[in-house]
């Protein structure tokens, strides 16, 4: 201290308590000086505080906008929003538009069809006109419509009005092609005049002289085949179905003789259908042989004089494919099985469908030939038509089968809409499979009122049996019946109507289809609820125009339903330029989504950072991580609430459709869990979108974790404290550095939880390894890695510390 400078020495002199009075003064200056220092810092500190947390609420705003435009962006993973096909179905064909056109073409079976699927506004004005036309042409009532040539011709090509039909209200397109098959002339004007050849192929193709497969009955019931045992071949001639076919038999028989006594019927006819089965084992060249003729709507069998040896016959396979064709008792008491099939040049056993009953095939094949004529059907499905008729008399069996199945499906529609809307439907299919699939979605609808009439004719023959006091107490049952088949009627006209107006808005019967049966099942035994849901969003889709339903079925995802949060935001959503993101959900649907995960990765972001300059920090801190580390933190929490809310916003993607199951690529008995693990095919070794967000959710999960604990270790290193105090402080840490552990057990947990309720079984099985598995090689790198180093470097210090002590 410099003793010369102070005023009280200079007065009194240098004596001892002159000294100590200027000790103390100095030190009373000193202290103030430190206060002011203190309360300087304070101060300091209070206004970067105050300065940060003014400052933090920029980031608000950015919040609030990023968060609306990414939460309420209308592009999903797993779903088509309903705002995209808004967007996308604007300016295109709808469901009043198309009406009009069909009652402008005085199309009034199709107008009739799509009535109920119009708007309010209009509805009552189509149905009026709808009426009056009726009213003026008593022959659309049948036909459905149709210009003023076809009505001209009605009575010509048809037969005149079918009146037995009008009355009954039957006016199903089957009974115009039976009216006109059985009463006009249709058939030989079209053979006569027309010159498509695609309409010849098909006359040309028509069974004239009964059933085509008329050969089976007189074959099998012959008693030179089937009261004899052994190996017997037919060849077949004249019939135009069955060209250079020959028809291979096995016959097992066991006379009464040969019969035990208390053996049952079923007994005898197993033991006579593997006497049939052996026949096939034992041939070695020869056989029976008999030659089937047709004669006009009969056949004749004539057995040949001798046995022919024959070759290129896969006896073997007979043995296993043949099918059961006759069994029952013969006439002297015995018992008889006969088993076999048609075979080809190539001896091997062709598998022949069964064809419509005759009288319902041949009005089937003249209507269709009059639709081809009429180009009711697309150029590329007359062609198949045609094509497969040419090729079926050739005897191309599978041409055969195809056109076989083909008039079954047209039998399918033509029973259920009339003339004109049948002619509708098959213009708008582009080729001949997608007439098999509106057929296959037709049939699909129809199977609840099949079953509803099945019950009620069921009942009716048990009841038929009982005395007539129990039929009275059956009559409850009976009301019942009727009123679950009227409900089920009513449910197939809504289907069928929604499945009519599709096909003519997007003419694609194909991608219709595949809509519906790829509808994501979420449990064992909803798949009705599936194909409901899949009508609903299709009738929902339409609403928006043509275009809507075209985007729907290409994306082949259910629509998605907003929830009360979802559309409030929806509402603000145009106001920040949300029409820019809804434009680019259908346009760029890669760039929509990346945009979406970015905005709402932003926006969390920033509430985060919002978050941490508004809330004051804890006391205890002294020091802080690595600046890197901070912000590294911070992206990996706003990436992981990021997930959450697509989570939120999808929970279906945590669930696994019944179909698509996804493959762990190993076996643990934790999987038997589920009652019903084994009724399901598990597909080809891929990993699901399920499976890969739950997996990557985990992974997120510990990565967050883990970069919280590197940030701590950061806060430790930078403390300015000696090396023992920094190891007692690890050693505080020591439960933080094992909460990836807690977390992957506590996710294991969750998964086996969800493995019971949601009935999630592979992507919950997977969830629960992988949680687990994570948490333990996290928390391994955490501690060998980072923090053992680490301590090995405090307890070298610390030992230099106490050396340099010492």
């Amino acid at each position: 201290m410099n003793f010369n400078q102070c005023p009280a020495l200079a007065e009194n002199g240098n004596d001892e308590c002159s000294k100590l009075r200027c000790i103390e003064r100095e030190q009373k200056s000193f202290a103030k000086a430190v206060r002011f220092n203190e309360k300087e810092s304070r101060l300091l500190k209070v206004s970067s505080i105050n300065r940060g947390r003014i400052g933090s609420f920029f980031f608000l705003p950015f919040f609030v906008v990023f968060g609306i435009l990414g939460f309420a962006s209308p592009v999903y993973f797993g779903t088509v929003s309903e705002d995209t096909l808004r967007d996308v179905g604007e300016k295109s064909k709808t469901i009043d538009e198309e009406t009009l056109r069909q009652l402008r073409q005085n199309n009034l079976g199709p107008a009739e069809m799509l009535l109920p699927l119009t708007s309010l506004s209009k509805r009552k004005k189509f149905e009026t006109e709808i009426q009056e036309k009726k009213k003026q042409h008593p022959e659309l009532a049948i036909s459905g419509g149709g210009s003023i040539f076809d009505m001209l011709t009605f009575n010509d090509y048809f037969g005149g009005l079918d009146r037995f039909n009008l009355g009954r209200g039957r006016f199903e397109a089957f009974f115009v092609y039976n009216r006109a098959t059985t009463r006009g002339d249709l058939w030989e004007r079209l053979k006569g005049n027309s010159s498509n050849d695609n309409v010849q192929a098909i006359l040309r193709s028509i069974p004239t002289e009964g059933r085509p497969g008329n050969f089976w009955t007189p074959l099998l019931s012959d008693p030179m085949v089937s009261a004899f045992p052994g190996v017997k071949v037919a060849v077949l001639e004249g019939f135009s179905f069955f060209p250079d076919r020959r028809v291979v038999l096995s016959v097992g028989v066991r006379t009464a003789g040969e019969m035990e006594g208390n053996a049952t019927e079923a007994q005898i006819r197993d033991a006579c259908l593997s006497d049939a089965k052996a026949g096939f084992g034992r041939y070695v060249g020869k056989a029976e042989t008999f030659l089937v003729t047709k004669k006009g709507s009969d056949s004749e069998v004539v057995k040949s004089d001798h046995n022919r040896s024959l070759r290129n016959l896969k006896t073997q396979e007979y043995s296993i494919r043949a099918a059961t064709l006759k069994m029952g008792k013969t006439g002297d008491g015995g018992y008889s099985v006969i088993i076999g099939g048609v075979i080809g040049d190539d001896g091997k056993l062709e598998n022949h469908g069964r064809w419509l009953p005759y009288p319902m095939l041949v009005p089937m094949m003249v209507g269709t030939a009059m639709s081809v004529e009429k180009d009711y059907y697309s150029s590329d499905a007359a062609f198949d038509i045609g094509r497969l008729s040419q090729q079926m008399l050739q005897g191309d069996l599978a041409s055969k089968e195809r056109i076989r199945s083909f008039y079954w499906a047209a039998h399918q529609l033509a029973r259920k809409m009339n003339f004109m809307q049948m002619a509708e439907l098959t213009r708008s299919c582009s080729d001949l499979q997608a007439v098999f699939d509106l057929s296959a979605l037709v049939r699909l609808r129809n199977e609840p009122l099949s079953e509803a009439i099945g019950k009620i004719k069921s009942h009716q023959r048990r009841t038929a049996l009982l005395p007539p006091e129990q039929r009275e107490l059956e009559r409850e049952t009976i009301v019942g019946l009727e009123n679950n088949r009227t409900r089920a009627e009513k449910k197939f006209e809504e289907d069928m109507r929604i499945i009519y107006a599709a096909t003519l808005l997007s003419e694609d019967p194909t991608g219709l289809r595949g809509f519906v049966e790829s509808y994501p099942v979420y449990s064992k035994d909803g798949d009705k609820n599936a194909t409901d849901a899949a009508l609903g969003d299709v009738k929902l889709a339409m609403e928006y125009g043509s275009g809507a339903l075209k985007h729907l079925l290409a994306r082949k995802q259910p629509i998605h339903r907003k929830g009360p949060i979802l559309q409030l935001a929806s509402s603000v959503f145009p106001l920040l330029g949300g029409n820019f993101l809804t434009t680019l959900s259908h346009t760029s649907r890669s760039l929509a989504l990346f945009l979406k995960l970015t905005l709402l990765g932003s926006a969390f972001f920033a509430l985060i950072i919002f978050l941490a300059k508004v809330m004051p920090p804890p006391e205890f801190r002294r020091a802080e991580g690595h600046f890197l580390l901070r912000w590294i933190r911070r992206f990996l929490l706003a990436s992981l609430c990021g997930l959450i809310t697509v989570l939120a916003l999808e929970p279906t993607l945590l669930q696994t459709p019944r179909e698509q199951v996804s493959v762990a690529g190993f076996d643990f008995a934790l999987a038997n869990l589920l009652a019903y693990a084994n009724d399901q095919n598990q597909m080809d070794d891929e990993i699901t979108i399920v499976t890969a967000i739950v997996a990557g959710g985990f992974l997120l999960v510990q990565i967050v974790i883990f970069v919280i604990c590197l940030s701590r270790i950061s806060q430790v290193k930078n403390e300015e404290v000696k090396a023992g105090l920094k190891l007692k402080l690890l050693d505080n840490e020591e439960n933080l550095f094992d909460l990836g552990l807690y977390v992957g057990l506590g996710g294991t947990v969750l998964s086996l939880i969800l493995l019971l309720v949601l009935q999630v079984k592979q992507d919950a099985l997977i969830g629960a390894y992988t949680s687990t598995l994570f948490g333990i090689l996290f928390v391994a790198a955490l501690k060998i890695f980072i923090v053992r180093p680490y301590r090995n470097h405090l307890l070298v210090q610390q030992a230099d510390e106490k050396r340099y002590e010492s």
